[in-house]
């Protein structure tokens, strides 16, 4: 079914005298999609309910489970299955956005680091609404800005329609059924009690000391927090479920009307570019000479080859994102020119060349001061950053290059990879292999500020031989009691790789002590 070249038909329904649907019937304006899922609401409610209780089973107090990649692949088969039921087929190339998700969900389950438990549902997210606006747009002359700017506007949508699960459910019990008439008055009554008694109980309960204590003796057996909470997450997966199809439904995001602004003339950009890539030529000839040459001369007295490297790394990095967005603009704003081109191609050159300075730099300083999570994610952001730097050299000479999916793709699969290669455990591994002295802070690191990828590692440490030995002892032991006692109770539904692996290695330490 294609609507993307539809106009937006309005359709305005008349009240039938009903007195529940008087003020929803009056003026619901609604696009042909939206009357269908009013006219289908068993279906679609149905299945938002549905998505909404796999939704509160896996993800209530427990966002790091092994019920996460499942809450994640349940999410993709629903959406496939309001696809189909308005006659939308998958569209091509989708599997690497739902292959993508599904192994981000897999990834957070196998990792205790907060870090990745984040950004992995920021990425699925992404995933998710790159994924779904493909399903209903043609999205191949969209460029990085106008891909941005759709991905909020459908956000924006999505908060505008949660109206629609109530409305369409309003208006589907409220028909001519008289049962569904009946169903709805006694929910909107119920709805009502509920509401007021929030309020008139505790009033109740302060005013009259006996009904306070009778009326506590029964409450003390139910978990209002535990029945508030699980209601709360099944009422927001039902309700963003229906609203985010719905919003998409809407047609709303902006189509392609080629370009707005006008190109200015090359000069501009040859003069400041020419300018600036002088500069870079001079300063990359530096970097070739005394850092990758390790001339040595010319060096400041007293200064050391780590301190030199960790001076200038987070400048270099800084430089180098500056220029990914110069050559963006240069190529965006400018008439295409070749004098323009081979300059912008230099300016890439050198900064990949800053990139490898960088690299290099943070290379030298761990093998002085050792690796952390910090300088493994900069490590990783300039390897993700020399591969999108090529696919914008690569833009310049061929304008029809899919720059924004090339970038997706890029840093889908890249952090893909460092999602799973678990940092942490990475970093005390070589860290414990490659210390020349023991120090206690250097251990203490992977205690206080790392995840528990690092506790079947600091188990198997040994102590004897470092500073301050005694109370880093003490301190580790506390740190595994904790794990011990925090996952004692640990149920499939929270089942986590990483922590059933700290568990065990917490149980086997304490064991032995």
């Amino acid at each position: 079914m294609d609507l993307q070249n539809n106009g937006y038909q309005y359709v305005g329904n008349k009240a039938d005298g009903n007195p529940l649907n008087g003020p929803l019937e009056q003026e619901i304006n609604e696009y042909p999609l939206h009357r269908r899922m009013r006219e289908n609401y068993r279906y679609f409610g149905g299945l938002s309910v549905l998505y909404g209780l796999i939704f509160t089973f896996c993800l209530y107090k427990n966002l790091h489970g092994i019920t996460f990649p499942i809450c994640v692949g349940a999410t993709i088969g629903f959406s496939i299955m309001l696809l189909h039921k308005i006659d939308f087929k998958l569209v091509k190339h989708s599997v690497p956005y739902m292959a993508g998700m599904i192994l981000l969900g897999i990834s957070t389950a196998y990792t205790s680091s907060f870090f990745f438990h984040f950004f992995n549902i920021f990425g699925i997210i992404l995933l998710f609404c790159v994924f779904m606006i493909r399903q209903f747009y043609n999205d191949h002359t969209w460029n990085l800005p106008g891909y941005m700017e759709r991905i909020i506007i459908l956000t924006g949508t999505t908060a505008e329609c949660l109206q629609y699960p109530i409305r369409h459910g309003i208006s589907h019990l409220s028909g001519k059924n008289e049962k569904n008439r009946t169903i709805a008055a006694v929910g909107i009554g119920m709805a009502a009690a509920i509401g007021l008694l929030c309020v008139i109980l505790p009033l109740l309960l302060k005013s009259d000391m006996m009904f306070s204590k009778i009326f506590g003796q029964i409450l003390q057996y139910i978990n209002f927090g535990t029945i508030f909470g699980i209601a709360a997450t099944f009422i927001a997966g039902s309700m963003l479920c229906y609203a985010f199809f719905a919003a998409l439904c809407k047609y709303n995001l902006p189509k392609e009307k080629g370009r707005q602004m006008k190109y200015y003339h090359p000069l501009i950009g040859i003069t400041f570019t020419g300018i600036i890539s002088v500069i870079y030529v001079m300063y990359c000839l530096i970097q070739i000479i005394y850092l990758f040459g390790r001339f040595q001369v010319g060096l400041p007295y007293g200064v050391t080859y780590a301190e030199y490297a960790r001076g200038g790394f987070w400048e270099l990095l800084f430089v180098s994102i500056i220029n990914f967005i110069m050559v963006l603009l240069c190529t965006y704003l400018f008439y295409e020119n070749v004098v323009l081109k081979v300059i912008l191609t230099v300016i890439s050159g050198c900064t990949f060349i800053m990139l490898l300075s960088a690299a290099y730099r943070m290379i030298l300083y761990v093998g002085v001061y050792h690796l952390t999570f910090l300088r493994i994610l900069v490590l990783w952001f300039l390897g993700v950053l020399a591969f999108i730097m090529s696919g914008v050299i690569v833009s310049m000479y061929k304008r029809s290059f899919p720059l924004f999916k090339y970038i997706i793709m890029i840093v889908s699969v890249m952090y893909i990879l460092f999602a799973f290669s678990r940092p942490d455990l990475f970093a005390i591994r070589y860290n414990l292999e490659h210390a020349q002295t023991k120090k206690s802070e250097d251990l203490r690191y992977f205690l206080y500020s790392c995840s528990l990828d690092c506790a079947p590692e600091i188990a198997k440490v040994n102590l004897n031989g470092y500073d301050d030995d005694e109370r880093l002892k003490e301190e580790i032991y506390n740190y595994f009691d904790g794990i011990s006692k925090e996952y004692d109770d640990v149920f499939l539904r929270k089942a986590n790789y990483s922590e059933i692996r700290a568990k065990l290695a917490a149980d086997e330490y304490l064991k032995r002590k």
